[in-house]
């Protein structure tokens, strides 16, 4: 048997401890990653999401991570997302909802645990294909059915999801059932978005009460003359008050 020096044994360490992207992975272009194993989500479509890649993707550099649940039934595609987040700089990723079962109906119903299994998988495949995620800028928003998500991710604490992230953005959403102080919300540093004209302000005054309460780190902004929808001022708003999460971060510099 052949017998490896001591000294070219230990210089391999470092080669097999660095984990590479993917093959897939190219600067400035969209990757579509398929889950068949998960069934469906919306339209009856194989399970699936699409991970942008920013231009200045770079595999040595933090890369930050924005990561997006839709509106209603839910989508994958990550188009439209610049007018919220910058592109250029932010891996974007969206997911979808099994079956495109609304969240609010999921967590009535129950069931609402087992959709973070189904993102569990998801994300997972993200963070291989792009393993130098920022650990200090780790996003995640959502509107309407996308925002009661995340307030269910919160109050329930999924691992993997209220510890993971860094940051939590809700428009327009956060419905019951939930804890009514919203205790495992303490701490979180959250962006909320509401529409002044909403056809649900006294619910968004409600949550926005109860995050208040919970000891939630939260900035809370009503966007004036807006509904419910996702309009393009309060995309403008999201997209604003990122950039100052961008600008605040621990070494005071932007990932690319």
């Amino acid at each position: 048997m052949t017998r490896l020096p001591l000294i070219f044994l230990l210089g391999l360490v470092p080669l097999l401890a660095v984990e590479k992207p993917g093959p897939d992975i190219v600067p400035g272009t969209v990757v579509t990653l398929d889950f068949p194993e998960l069934g469906e989500m919306h339209d009856h479509q194989p399970a699936a999401c699409e991970v942008g890649i920013p231009a200045t993707y770079a595999p040595g550099t933090p890369a930050p991570l924005f990561v997006w649940f839709g509106g209603g039934r839910g989508s994958n595609a990550v188009a439209g997302l610049s007018a919220m987040v910058d592109t250029e700089r932010f891996v974007v990723v969206a997911l979808p909802y099994p079956n495109g079962h609304l969240p609010r109906l999921a967590a009535k119903e129950g069931k609402v645990d087992s959709y973070w299994d189904f993102h569990r998988v998801m994300l997972d495949r993200v963070k291989t294909l792009v393993p130098n995620i920022d650990p200090n800028l780790r996003l995640v928003a959502g509107t309407s059915s996308g925002g009661h998500y995340i307030a269910y991710g919160l109050d329930r604490a999924w691992s993997g999801f209220a510890d993971y992230f860094t940051t939590f953005i809700i428009h327009e959403g956060g419905a019951q059932p939930l804890t009514n102080d919203l205790p495992n919300a303490k701490g979180k540093h959250m962006l909320v978005v509401y529409g002044e004209e909403s056809t649900s302000i006294v619910y968004r005054g409600w949550l926005n009460w109860n995050l208040h309460r919970s000891g939630a780190d939260a900035t809370f902004i009503g966007v004036p003359k807006a509904g419910h929808g996702l309009n393009n001022d309060a995309r403008q708003v999201i997209r604003e008050w990122i950039e100052k999460v961008v600008a605040q971060r621990p070494d005071n510099t932007a990932s690319p």
